[in-house]
């Protein structure tokens, strides 16, 4: 079968490639565990018969006993073996899956990343996957076991009396046609289970992030809005299950706890019609009460197995999304980026309308709009963060869709306007922007960035860790630390999504002049809404609209007096600021 024709448990499983052999080599040692369980019963059923018969036999009731003790050593030894093997298959089919699943994501367009929220992502990634390994480590082997014992003792009874089997084992029977019904009727409550979860996973960590303007506000859990929504129709959610479930379930469970009262009056009547001994009779009574639990873990098992089959389903939901196309081309004919007839929407809303530009090489490019005129958008289209909906972009002579990913990304370099810093040292968070970055370079690129004094006066130095999200430093220093970080990767094409919106003046003064310094050579893109810190750029283009209005440099747009001098006299600018 095709992966994609797979879903559920049967999809992930896939994906775990030669793990799955391991969960498939324990299934037969949980089943042998399964069956050295029985064993003992049955020998200590024989060993009351021979008690109660007239010539009884002592060596043959010692060996009973030796053969229950046997059959008890090699049911934990056969567990053993069957759990080893599922959990280290479990183990690595979910190293397996998240590795598959990363490696797909970091593959997608953003336009997935807006449309599913970080909690809902998060859920799949981490609950969903983590859900796996107790399936796969633990039930895998428990329904094998579930499944072959009642089975095998089954067919023991049926060996003894079948009357007297078909009776005990017609409870269940009705018990699973009632509870099918019910489900039947109630619909299919799982979907709509993982969707409230991703939904509140969402909602705490919207919450949980935005403490501090809860703080401000003096907003509390109950008074967020989202949050206490979400709880609420969460809460609904369980008890509308509770309410639709509970008789059913409950008729159910009392009529596999209460076999016995479908076996005694049988038992009782073939008791006294001769056709069944006193000793199948105690035995089917007590099977009655032994058999029919065992049956019932079979329904906490499907219930699991549903969670992960849904769990499974949204996986593959993910791995089913359209990955960026990926080329085989290296980059050819320098620096230089040019817009053909480029036009990009999301969704159904345009962002950029049939743009068409040339980024010369090596030069100061600056894109500036008010909000929301396509000028980020443009900017990210370079990296293919999205597919184009229209057109294309070259860089040198080289169309991007037809280029390695890998090039593409040695290429160019972004510094987003959110910094994002890792949960690590100072010094890791600058290299990785280096494949092999040695201590000088991460040093040199600190001093760059103006950022080396400050770290070099903490108490640990660049061995300072940083909390999630660099919640020790500054918005300023945050992005400092990027910007040494895009510096170290010394990629020809480098883009600054308002890369001093977060610096005060003495800092933004000295990053512009790393910039005029460092940056020769480089083709730069910035993207700016500060226009005093981009009048010496040797490109502005002005984006309004999803359109390019304007082109050309401070002082020729300033002389056209058309949308760009309308913003900036807007800003506020004066001729003395024109003429620094």
């Amino acid at each position: 079968m095709n992966r994609k024709e797979k879903s559920g448990i049967t999809y992930v499983l896939s994906l775990a490639g030669k793990s799955r052999l391991l969960l498939y080599a324990s299934a037969p040692f949980a089943a042998l565990s399964g069956l050295c369980a029985i064993v003992p019963y049955v020998m200590v059923y024989r060993t009351f018969l021979c008690l109660f018969s007239e010539g009884m036999d002592m060596a043959e009731t010692l060996r009973y006993g030796i053969t229950a003790a046997i059959a008890i050593v090699l049911k934990f030894l056969f567990q053993i073996v069957s759990l080893s093997f599922s959990h280290i298959g479990a183990f690595n089919t979910l190293y397996a899956v998240r590795r598959e699943i990363s490696r797909h994501i970091s593959r997608l367009g953003l336009g997935f990343f807006t449309g599913n929220t970080a909690g809902e992502i998060k859920k799949v990634i981490i609950e969903d996957v983590e859900r796996l390994e107790k399936f796969l480590a633990h039930q895998i082997p428990d329904i094998v076991s579930a499944i072959v014992v009642p089975l095998a003792v089954f067919g023991y009874m049926l060996s003894l009396s079948i009357p007297m089997a078909l009776c005990i084992l017609s409870p269940v029977i009705i018990g699973f046609i009632l509870q099918g019904a019910a489900m039947a009727i109630t619909g299919n409550q799982m979907p709509e289970y993982h969707r409230l979860l991703g939904k509140l996973n969402s909602a705490i960590m919207q919450f949980i992030n935005g403490m501090p303007v809860m703080k401000t506000f003096n907003l509390t859990a109950k008074s967020y809005r989202d949050y206490a929504g979400t709880i609420t129709e969460y809460n609904a959610f369980w008890k509308r299950c509770t309410r639709d479930q509970a008789y059913t379930f409950g008729v159910f469970l009392a009529l596999v706890e209460s076999g016995i009262l479908f076996s005694l009056p049988l038992g009782g009547f073939l008791f006294l019609q001769n056709k069944l001994s006193l000793s199948l009779f105690l035995f089917f009574m007590i099977m009655s009460l032994v058999f029919l639990s065992c049956l019932l873990n079979l329904f906490g098992f499907a219930v699991i197995f549903t969670q992960v089959a849904t769990g499974g389903d949204r996986i593959k939901a993910i791995m089913d999304e359209k990955r960026l196309g990926e080329g085989t081309a290296n980059i050819e004919g320098g620096g230089s980026v040019s817009f053909e007839d480029v036009s990009f929407s999301y969704e159904k809303t345009a962002a950029l309308k049939n743009i068409n530009m040339e980024i010369p090489a090596g030069k100061l490019t600056a894109f500036v709009g008010p909000s929301g005129a396509g000028k980020t958008t443009a900017a990210q289209l370079i990296l293919r963060f999205w597919e184009l909906s229209g057109g294309r972009i070259r860089i040198g002579s080289t169309d991007i869709a037809a280029m390695k990913t890998e090039c593409l990304m040695d290429t160019v370099s972004f510094v987003f306007q959110e910094t994002f810093m890792l949960n690590d040292t100072i010094y890791r968070n600058i290299a990785i922007g280096g494949k092999q970055a040695f201590e000088a370079e991460v040093e040199q690129a600190a001093r760059a960035a103006y950022i080396h004094d400050f770290i070099v006066s903490l108490p640990e130095g660049y061995n300072t860790l940083l909390g999630e999200g660099g919640v020790k430093l500054s918005g300023g220093e945050r992005q400092r630390i990027c910007i040494a970080r895009a510096i170290l990767k010394n990629a020809p094409i480098i883009i600054f999504d308002e890369a001093t919106s977060y610096t005060d003046i003495e800092n933004e003064y000295r990053i512009q002049k790393a910039l005029e310094n460092l940056l020769k050579g480089k083709t730069v893109i910035m993207i700016a809404h500060r226009l005093h810190t981009i009048v010496g750029a040797d490109l502005i283009c002005v984006f309004d609209r999803g359109n390019i209005v304007e082109a050309g440099t401070h002082g020729e747009l300033l002389e056209r007096g058309g949308f760009y001098r309308h913003m900036w006299e807007a800003y506020g600018g004066t001729k003395e600021e024109e003429a620094v």
